[in-house]
């Protein structure tokens, strides 16, 4: 009985060992961070540009700092922990990656839809709609319209429009809004492109490639 308590006893450390070596901290490099328990390098993703749209529940892993600092990274509804993860900073979740691979252009990200939020980028205003052609059978015809063009439109511009300079403040700017835009390569993501008006026109920018551009006229009458 004693041998066998004893043979049980070091199974229940063994078993806590490997347990806690499961939860072990990733490792900080120059570029990011390293995740032992999967051999995958993640970088940090270029601010301004994608983000998550909803993290998972349970934390992935946790990055310590020299400084002390602790970062705790959860998955990305929908997408692989291995490709992305994210954080939370000043109160929004931002993105890291697997260092292999290559972020999207607004072209690349191949966007269907988007969701249109206001000036503090937190209250929804209204959405451009995916085509039926995206949609399961049994949400075909259920959305009020057929937007994938606008969302291509938006893409389009942004990646062959002249780069304007706007000489304004941000308190000059008028009808401020961030288009969220969605993909189905990246369904747990969204690119954002933001609009405003300034001195009587509209423009589109892409501020994660700082490009301003002229916006199209069909994109102006849905969002003013």
């Amino acid at each position: 009985m004693k041998r066998f308590f004893t043979y049980f006893l070091a199974l229940v450390l063994i078993s806590q060992c490997l347990l806690l070596a499961g939860c072990g901290n990733a490792k900080v490099t120059d570029e990011g961070f390293y995740d032992p328990k999967t051999d995958t390098h993640y970088v940090y993703c270029t601010p301004m540009k994608l983000y998550p749209i909803n993290r998972v529940e349970d934390e992935y892993l946790t990055v310590k700092y020299d400084d002390g600092r602790e970062v705790v990274f959860y998955g990305v509804q929908f997408e692989d922990p291995k490709k992305f993860l994210c954080y939370k900073d000043s109160g929004y979740y931002f993105l890291a990656m697997n260092a292999e691979l290559e972020e999207p252009s607004v072209m690349e990200f191949n966007p269907i839809a988007a969701s249109i939020y206001g000036s503090s980028n937190i209250t929804y205003i209204t959405s451009f709609y995916a085509d039926n052609e995206y949609l399961p059978d049994d949400k075909k015809e259920h959305n009020p319209t057929e937007d994938t063009w606008l969302c291509k439109m938006v893409a389009e511009y942004i990646t062959n429009g002249e780069n304007v300079t706007i000489a304004s403040r941000a308190e000059d700017l008028t009808d401020l809004q961030y288009i969220h835009l969605l993909s189905q390569d990246y369904p747990g993501l969204y690119y954002q492109i933001s609009f405003f008006g300034y001195e009587g026109r509209y423009y589109l920018r892409d501020s994660s490639i700082n490009k301003t551009v002229v916006c199209p006229r069909d994109i102006i009458l849905r969002l003013t």
